[in-house]
C-alpha cells in the first residue's frame, strides 16, 4: 500500500518526501485480514510487520508515518464498498477543508484459503467464477485482490497549480443495501 501511494504521488508530479507536514488525508479501505491467519499460534512467524497485517487501521497510519503527512487518517472497513467509502470520506474531508489533499484507496489481497471456503458456503460467490455486476444472470461475486490510490484535491487548488487532472468527482455517497 505504501508502494502504490507513493507511485500516486509521483504520477501527480510530486516527490512523496515534498508533502511531509502536509495537511494531506490518507483514508484506505481494507478487509479480511487475512495475514493474521498466518501467524495465530505461531510466535516463530510474528516479526515487526505482524500488526499491520492484523489491523488494517495500521494501513493508512503507516503510509502517513511513513510521508510525514499531518492530515486525518482513517482506515474504512464496509466491506465491498471500503475503497469507495475511503474515496467518499476524503472527498468529505477536501470539501470542509480538513485537509488540502487526501490519499484515497483500498487493498484486498487473498492470503488464506479460509475467507474464500467460508464465502463460497455463505452462497455468496459466482459459482462459475464470472462476476455480471448489474446484470440480470448475476449469481454472487468473484473475488479479486489489488491495490489502488488516487490523489485527491479539491478543483480550485488542482488548476491554480497547474496540476495534471484525470477527472473529477462531483458528488458522493454512502448508503446501505440492507436485505442483501
Amino acid at each position: 500500500a505504501l508502494e502504490v501511494a507513493c507511485a500516486a504521488v509521483e504520477d501527480a508530479r510530486r516527490a512523496p518526501a515534498s508533502l511531509a507536514a502536509s495537511r494531506t488525508g490518507v483514508y484506505f479501505g481494507a478487509m479480511w485480514q487475512e495475514y493474521a491467519l498466518f501467524t495465530r499460534g505461531a510466535a516463530e512467524a510474528i516479526h515487526a510487520h505482524s500488526a499491520i497485517g492484523w489491523d488494517t487501521s495500521v494501513i493508512p497510519s503507516r503510509i502517513a508515518y511513513s510521508l510525514g503527512l499531518r492530515g486525518p487518517v482513517m482506515g474504512v472497513a464496509t466491506a465491498s464498498s471500503s475503497s469507495l467509502v475511503a474515496v467518499h470520506l476524503a472527498v468529505q474531508s477536501l470539501r470542509s477543508g480538513e485537509s488540502d489533499m487526501a490519499l484515497a484507496g483500498g487493498v484486498n489481497l487473498m492470503l488464506h484459503p479460509n475467507t474464500s471456503v467460508a464465502m463460497a458456503k455463505l452462497g455468496t460467490q459466482s459459482p462459475d467464477g464470472l462476476c455480471r455486476a448489474f446484470d440480470a444472470d448475476g449469481d454472487g461475486y468473484v473475488r479479486g485482490e489489488g491495490c489502488a490510490v488516487v490523489v485527491l484535491r479539491r478543483l480550485s487548488d488542482a488548476v491554480a497549480d497547474g496540476d495534471r487532472i484525470y477527472a473529477l468527482i462531483h458528488g458522493s455517497a454512502v448508503n446501505n443495501d440492507g436485505a442483501t
